[in-house]
Order: C-alpha cells, then structure tokens, then sequence
C-alpha cells in the first residue's frame, strides 16, 4: 500500500510564488536577496500554519541555489533544529561548534531554529554574540508563534517579519485548488466553513479537509459532512432563532436552544456564535460594510434578506445582552438559565422598542408648589354667612396672597408657614423640600375631590371650641405618632402650641427639619383637629426661631471668668491664692 501524505505536507509549497497570503514577506525576502542585502538573523513571528518554518526552508533554497527538485531537508548546508526540545545551553554551544566549519558547497550555512522562544534564558545569553556577529557564510532565521516571550536582547540582533493570518478567500482558493489536484467534488459553502474553523491557519484547513475526503466514501465535500465532523452549528439555527426572537416567541426560541443542545453542542459556544450573527446582521445594514462578513455568497445573501427585518437598536441592545451573557458565563452555576434568560431579553426587545419610539418620554420640571384645583365658592352665598366665614388672607410658600375659600376644608397647600428666610447655623436656609413628592400630590388630590364633594352636601362647620379641648386632641393626635413608632414627628408634636385669637396656632421650632416635619403632618393633623372640634376654620403656622448661640469657651482664663460668673467667691480665692488662672 502506498504511503499516504497529508495535503498539508504534499503540497507545501515549494517557492515564493506559491506561498499564500504572505506576499508582504515574500515580496521584501526576494528584493533583499536580488540586491544583496539580505541579513543574517531573521525572525519569522505570526499564528501557527501561516507559512513560516516554509518561508525559512524556501530562502534557504533560493540563496543556495539549489535545484527545485532537490529536497531540502537532505542537504547537509541547512540545519534545522527544534527549540522545543533542545532549549538548554549545550545544544546552543553545539550548534555555535556547527557554525564555526563553512558550507562544503553552496554559498551560506542556514540554521533555522523553530519555536525559538522555548530556548532557557540561559541558552538566548549563550547565542547572543553568535547571532550577533556571525560569520559571513551563516544566516540564522528563527521562527516563533510568541514574539513577547523571545528576549528583546535577541529581538534587537534580528530583522523581524511578521506573518498574517490568512484570510478566508484565499484559503478557500487553496482548498479549491487542493480538491481540483485530489479529484474531489467539494461545496464552496463546505469550504468556507473548513476556512472559518481553521481560523487563519492553512495547516489546519487542509487536515480538516483530509478528515472530510476521508469521511466521504465519493470524494464528495458536503456541507453536511462538513457540519458533522467539524462540530459546527449550523446557520439555519442562527436565521429561524432570530426570526423567533423579532416576532417575540419565546417558547419556540427556548425549544429550538433545547434541540441545539439535544445535539451536543455548548451553551456557550451557541451564545457566541448568536453574537456573531447579530454582528453580520448589523454589518449588512450599510452597503459599504457587507463585504466585512466572511461568508459563501449564498449565506451572504440569506443575511441581507434578514437584516431588512431588524433594526439597528434591536441589534446593538441584542449583542449588548449577548455580550453580558458571555462576560458572565464562566461565574454562572446554572450556565443553561442564564443563557435562556438572555434570550427571554432579546425576545422582548421589539416591543420595548416600539413603545419608546411610539411614545417618547418628556422630562417635565417639578414646581416647588404643587398646583390645587380651585374649589368652586357656593352659587348663593349669604352677607351674614360672609361676613361670619371669611377668613383673613394668607401667604402661600412661594409669596402669592392666597384667599382662603367659603365652603372648602383646608389642603396641605393652605396651611400656611410664617417664617422669614432665616439663618442657621451661619447658612441660608433654603426651601424645605418635600418629604414624599409622590405621597403630597395624592393627598392634594384626594383633599380637593374632598373638598369638592363636602362642599356640594353640606355646609361649612363653624361650632366653638375652647383652648383646653384643642390641646387634648393635639396630645391625643401626637399619642397615635408614638405608638405607630414615628418617635421624630412625636417629638415634634411635644412641644406645646401657642393659641392664638380666634382660631390660630402657632408653634415655634429650631430647625428646618422640624419645619418639614410639620408641613408633612398638616395634611393628617388638621383634618383631625376639625373633626375633633367641628370647626374648619383652625389654622397652622410653624415659625423657625433660632436662640441666640453663646459663645463658645476655648482658653483657661475664658473657663474660670465662667466659673466666677456661677460662684463669685472664686474670685476672691484666686486673688488671696495669686494664683494665674491661665496657667
């Protein structure tokens, strides 16, 4: 039976021409070899199965002048040694021995050294002056997948090529060529998936399509054999979970993820390619960009027709979830529910979408006074009922005179606040801010259509009342605070009001904030005080009165003229003693 090569290996190529996707390396080797100005440390850095360690064996080819048929790996004027496993200093001293002796034919002595970056510290110092200073027949080419681990001492003595990844299109060019040579009947959308799997390494693509021709007893690349044995999941998943997500169906979404996993494929895995879909979704939205997508021209065309149907705010807020779902998986205990969970978010985008284009919030700016509708005075007033009812006008807490109405029980807005901007602390007070914003505008609300409906079934109450009765029901309202456990309002509520003529209490507080405690009580403790005396015409005023702070006692002689001031026979004994009170 005859010895079987791999397509990697048989067809290698064999000059500079045929190397693909390198033509910026192979373009500069051969100009530096026709003016003679090649250098004689050369380091080939880029991915695996780009064509370095091929690069190398062609320039060594090219600069003997061998005979292309002639192999190289029989001349005895290029060595080759593998770092990986000679990376101590005896096999770099040995190889420097090697050096010393020039070529037996041929013009140069090449030594390509790959993998070069598992060499020991020790061995990069051992050839550091070698491949410095080498002598003129010896050119050292070293090959590296991992240029930041190779010494920058050795970096610096080198002239440094880096490699590409090799692109779709031409490796699909490749595989169409190797298949042609094989007689192989292969689908160009097989060929671009072996392209997409080997991720820019052409070793990789041409073993995976020797795995494929192998599978296939007609020497026929098919898509689905392809799918089987490369393990990939295939676009239709992809296009029907998108077209379940647009139209929010999460339940066929979540058994079309149970059918890919039924499969053998990984939670995560599926999630990253779902973001890759909705990244050439996204590309296709613009003319300019589609040639970005690195797909057949059929897939190609089957995304264009998709991505009419999205829109780019369901695709950036799409990829966003999908991202989030990625950075989070590895910390995830339940790795299936958190990728479902992402999906039940994406599925519901389309409606939050078309909610906020539909309806766009405005941003309104709260005033500081919360408007109450004007309640309606009664149609058919009487003098006397005027002359009694009418209560004098007040200033509301943005400075307007407000006119107290007949026939309405008072709201949170009508209690009225006497005091002057005032100082505290040494800082302007500004105005107090309401407590609950939300809370005051339902109890406005609900004190109006109060108002309104007491106003349309009965008069206003106007019955006497005494000092005495107010207080109870004052110490009685402050009682429900503490055993409710508001300790702060009933603190509050402690200090005792002042009544005034008629109808009025006035009570003075040393703080901003016991302001806006009783300004956030009013809209609970007048109408119970009414109730209580069957009177509405009780009114409220908070005032802020601050004492007079003393001054502050610092030195020694500040402390003792205070201690003098309580016991004056001090004095005498310090005068007696000659004692010096600042001591």
């Amino acid at each position: 039976m005859e010895q079987f090569v791999v397509s990697a290996r048989k067809y290698r190529p064999a000059s500079f021409d045929s190397v693909i996707g390198q033509d910026h390396i192979t373009k500069t080797l051969q100009n530096a070899i026709e003016k003679n100005q090649l250098a004689q440390a050369l380091l080939f850095c880029g991915p695996r199965g780009v064509g370095k360690t091929t690069c190398a064996r062609i320039l060594a080819h090219t600069i003997n002048e061998f005979d292309q048929t002639q192999k190289l790996a029989q001349s005895m004027n290029i060595y080759e040694l593998d770092a990986a496993s000679n990376n101590s200093v005896d096999d770099i001293r040995n190889l420097i021995d090697q050096v010393r002796y020039p070529p037996q034919y041929g013009k140069y002595k090449v030594y390509i050294i790959d993998e070069v970056h598992m060499l020991s510290n020790a061995a990069f110092n051992a050839f550091l002056k070698t491949l410095e200073e080498p002598p003129s027949y010896a050119i050292f080419i070293l090959a590296t997948t991992e240029k930041h681990k190779v010494i920058p001492t050795i970096l610096s003595r080198c002239q440094i090529y880096d490699f590409n990844r090799i692109g779709i299109v031409d490796m699909v060019e490749h595989l169409k060529f190797v298949a042609k040579e094989e007689g192989v009947t292969a689908e160009e959308e097989a060929l671009h998936l072996i392209a997409q799997k080997a991720d820019g390494a052409l070793r990789d693509a041409l073993s995976f399509f020797d795995m494929i021709v192998t599978f296939a007893s007609d020497n026929q690349v098919t898509l689905e054999a392809t799918l089987h044995n490369l393990h990939v999941l295939d676009y239709d998943y992809y296009f029907k979970i998108t077209e379940y997500l647009l139209q929010e169906n999460t339940s066929d979404t979540l058994l079309t993820l149970d059918e890919i996993l039924a499969k053998g494929f990984d939670n995560h895995n599926f999630i990253n390619g779902l973001s890759e879909h909705f990244r050439n979704l996204l590309v296709c939205q613009d003319a300019a960009t589609v040639q970005l997508m690195e797909v057949s021209d059929s897939v190609k065309q089957r995304y264009l027709q998709q991505c009419q149907q999205t829109s780019k705010s369901f695709l950036l807020t799409a990829l966003n979830i999908a991202n989030q779902c990625d950075l989070g998986y590895k910390s995830s205990k339940n790795s299936r529910l958190h990728v479902e969970i992402a999906l039940m978010k994406i599925a519901h985008l389309p409606s939050a979408i078309q909610l906020a284009a539909g309806e766009p919030k405005k941003k309104t700016k709260i005033p500081d006074t919360l408007p109450v509708e004007p309640v309606p005075v009664p149609p058919t007033p009487t003098t006397s009922n005027l002359e009694s009812d009418s209560q004098p006008a007040t200033l509301s807490s943005t400075g307007s005179p407000k006119q107290d109405v007949v026939a309405s029980p008072p709201t949170a807005e009508e209690v009225h606040v006497a005091s002057a901007p005032s100082k505290e602390n040494g800082h302007q007070r500004a105005t107090s801010k309401l407590p609950d914003l939300q809370a005051l505008k339902s109890k406005v609300a609900g004190t109006s259509i109060e108002a309104k409906e007491e106003t349309s079934h009965k008069p206003s109450r106007n019955e006497a009342f005494t000092q005495e009765d107010l207080m109870k029901y004052w110490k009685e309202f402050a009682e429900t605070r503490r055993e409710a456990g508001k300790q702060q309002e009933y603190l509050v509520l402690s200090q005792k009001p002042e009544f005034k003529e008629p109808d009025t209490l006035k009570i003075k507080l040393n703080s901003a904030v016991q302001i806006d405690t009783v300004d956030y009580l009013k809209s609970d403790l007048m109408p119970f005080l009414r109730d209580k005396v069957q009177n509405d015409g009780i009114k409220l005023e908070a005032e802020l009165e601050i004492d007079e702070t003393k001054a502050l006692i610092y030195t020694p002689a500040e402390k003792f003229q205070y201690l003098v001031e309580k016991h004056p026979p001090l004095k005498t004994l310090q005068e007696r003693l000659g004692l010096d009170p600042d001591f």
